[in-house]
């Protein structure tokens, strides 16, 4: 039998999977990249929600891994890189609009590291919450 947390778990990675698509699509938007990568923006909220919604059943319990399957060691890590790939985005729209409206030299590689953080955000909940669940 699946566990409980599995659904918000499944829904988490559903979020960012959907958001590593916008993400190699905004790639090439150049300076409309902030409105292009606004969809996975949010998406990212809604995984942050559920990963949340995870954490706060496991805090009362002071489950960490190991021993148990999952813990808050696992969704404190996600959550922290769920902060830093949005920083990245604020970092990355800055970049698509930096020489008179238009993307700086350096803009390419930071898109490319977004979808990069994303994968392994995605990596991350399969790895660290889905698959120990199932």
């Amino acid at each position: 039998m699946a566990s409980i947390l599995l659904a918000p778990a499944e829904a988490a990675k559903g979020f960012v999977d959907s958001a590593i698509k916008v993400s190699k699509t905004a790639r090439s938007a150049g300076s409309g990249y902030g409105l292009s990568i606004a969809s996975a923006v949010a998406a990212l909220t809604s995984a942050s929600a559920s990963v949340t919604a995870i954490q706060t059943v496991l805090i009362p319990l002071g489950a960490t891994t190991p021993p148990a399957k999952i813990g808050v060691n696992i969704t404190g890590a996600i959550l922290a890189k769920i902060v830093a790939v949005n920083l990245t985005i604020v970092a990355t729209t800055t970049q698509s609009v930096a020489v008179s409206g238009a993307p700086s030299t350096t803009f390419p590689s930071s898109a490319r590291s977004v979808t990069k953080q994303l994968e392994d955000i995605s990596d991350s909940i399969q790895k660290g919450l889905v698959e120990p669940q199932q």
